[in-house]
């Protein structure tokens, strides 16, 4: 697929609901991000620990991602497009092979002599570099080919409901840490949109907790003064 095919099938939204959105814009921040930590460490030299944990919890991030789309919006396109998610379901699957290889060779890297570390390092640099290209492609189409199809199939409703079952299937934990990933990598009004939305549908501790421990330590002192002014609230002001 050249560029011009892929900058013609980019549809507009036109005014629908587009669930990707968001959270594929947390997982290229981070995938960005942890490319450029992978890039920057010296193998040999650097304590690893805590790079390499990061880099498993960012895959096992990834690999509940590709499952809650599984159980929560493949089958319902399914229902009425048969057959419509198999390439997407294909991708998955590579997906899951490729989460594999990846923790497999972070293993090798962790448990391996320090000598070998430099070039098993660039070994794992290069790796995660192809598996984050292929997952961009994998989002593109996402938010391209099968969006055109959900907003062709379905209303913004069933749409909404889609995503409140997968948050709603969350553990508090890893509620957080999505919103954490989320809020630093969407615009200021996407911010203000997401969490209006929370303010006004949560209970009150949940969205506090988030402004708290995932808005307030994710953004600089600028972009939490406009998101808290914004919400209007008097008691969100930052501290530094």
């Amino acid at each position: 697929m050249n560029h011009t095919h892929f900058v013609q099938s980019i549809p507009d939204t036109l005014g629908r609901y587009d669930m990707y959105a968001n959270i594929h814009k947390a997982l290229r921040k981070a995938q960005c991000e942890m490319l450029i930590r992978l890039g920057q460490t010296d193998f040999a030299r650097d304590d690893l620990a805590s790079l390499l944990e990061d880099l498993r919890e960012l895959l096992s991030f990834g690999s509940s991602h590709i499952s809650h789309e599984e159980v929560h919006i493949h089958p319902a396109i399914e229902l009425r497009a048969p057959a419509a998610t198999t390439d997407l379901q294909h991708q998955h699957d590579s997906h899951r092979h490729n989460f594999r290889l990846l923790e497999e060779l972070i293993n090798v890297v962790q448990e391996s002599a320090p000598e070998r570390r430099e070039a098993l390092g660039r070994r794992l640099y290069l790796a995660y570099s192809a598996f984050i290209a292929h997952d961009f492609e994998h989002m593109f189409e996402e938010e391209t080919l099968n969006n055109a199809r959900l907003w062709e199939l379905f209303d913004d409703g069933e749409l909404h409901a889609m995503e409140r079952a997968i948050v709603g299937s969350l553990p508090p934990q890893k509620a957080m840490a999505a919103m954490r990933l989320m809020i630093p990598a969407i615009s200021r009004d996407e911010r203000v949109r997401l969490l209006a939305g929370m303010k006004e549908n949560a209970p009150k501790e949940v969205f506090e907790a988030v402004m708290e421990h995932a808005a307030r330590p994710t953004l600089c002192r600028e972009d939490f003064s406009n998101l808290s002014r914004r919400l209007m609230l008097t008691q969100c002001v930052p501290v530094y």
